[in-house]
């Protein structure tokens, strides 16, 4: 899995303030009741996030240094998009029982009709995990959906999500965005995301976890915010004006990363271990646009790559062959 940094919302009234475009409460789930204890269907406490099926829906933060924390959790280690949590579903447990688990929270306004708006989630898979699937999305609906929906597909809501992801989503290094323009039927104030379709409709890809026979998604980041329309010759980046963090390639490598970086205030870079334990430390004060490091001494594992600005600090994660 992959990414992290940023800033950590220290109240619920702050962080309705600074974030009034996006209509997604507790978007990133920082706010929270209590600190989770095991994760498993603890999503609730990222309040008013819930689950949706009978099963449970999970809730990992920095809070906890156990089985429910961030960045070492359960089956992985991820850091948060932003702030210090994450939520956790299954998209697939196996074959053949269509166990899902689902992350849905009414929003902070009604959708108005015929208005366009930007529906977005990023997710990744869990590190354990021994497939990725095609299919994840976003449900937006007057009412908040029933448990198992309208037909007898058992826990899979019987729902066709209007945003879906069409590509295989099976980074364990990188958050996936997942993304779209929606033009409201009107009503609309309730999101969940999830997969809503069956194991024989869902396509499954092999990516080698040895622990989790199915597919486990990290969930970050959900945004539903108007825009002026919905023509889709405009970049939804235009649109919602977010910043690109920085690249880092070859991931896995053997010998030599470069790290490009969009930001030119980017000043300088560090390396850690997932303990934590810095490896490799950049010059410091100098302004980082492309930059190669040699690897090649670094013992094989998983490593974090963290970069310093102005404006604070992004980290990617890469892998040592």
């Amino acid at each position: 899995m992959k990414l992290g940094s940023k800033i950590i919302i220290l109240t619920f009234a702050f962080y309705i303030k600074c974030e009034s475009q996006n209509l997604v409460p507790n978007y990133s789930f920082e706010y929270f009741t209590s600190c989770p204890v095991f994760g498993s269907n603890e999503l609730p406490l990222a309040f008013p996030w819930q689950g949706v099926t009978t099963n449970s829906s999970d809730y990992l933060n920095a809070c906890n240094t156990g089985v429910a924390g961030v960045p070492v959790g359960g089956g992985g280690f991820q850091y948060a998009r932003t702030g210090v949590a994450f939520s956790g579903i299954w998209c697939v447990n196996g074959f053949g029982g269509d166990y899902r688990e689902y992350a849905q929270v009414k929003l902070d306004g009604i959708l108005q009709q015929d208005s366009c708006y930007l529906v977005e989630f990023y997710c990744s898979l869990l590190n354990a995990s021994r497939y990725g699937i095609n299919k994840i999305g976003a449900l937006l609906s007057t009412t908040a959906v029933s448990t198992v929906g309208p037909g007898t597909w058992g826990l899979v809501l019987q729902y066709v999500p209007q945003i879906e992801s069409t590509t295989f989503l099976d980074d364990t290094l990188n958050w996936m965005q997942v993304r779209g323009f929606y033009t409201a039927l009107g009503g609309e104030e309730y999101i969940t995301i999830g997969n809503f379709r069956t194991d024989s409709l869902t396509d499954t890809i092999h990516v080698g976890g040895s622990n989790y026979n199915g597919a486990y998604y990290l969930i970050e980041d959900v945004r539903v915010q108007k825009l002026p329309n919905c023509d889709t010759t405009v970049s939804v980046n235009e649109a919602v004006k977010k910043e690109d963090d920085f690249k880092v390639y070859p991931n896995p490598a053997t010998s030599t990363i470069t790290i490009e970086s969009t930001k030119t205030e980017a000043q300088s870079i560090k390396i850690v271990d997932v303990l934590g334990r810095e490896v490799i430390e950049s010059t410091k004060n100098e302004v980082l646009s492309i930059k190669n490091i040699d690897v090649s001494q670094l013992p094989s594992g998983m490593y974090i790559i963290q970069l310093q600005s102005k404006n604070g600090v992004v980290s990617k994660k890469f892998v040592k062959e």
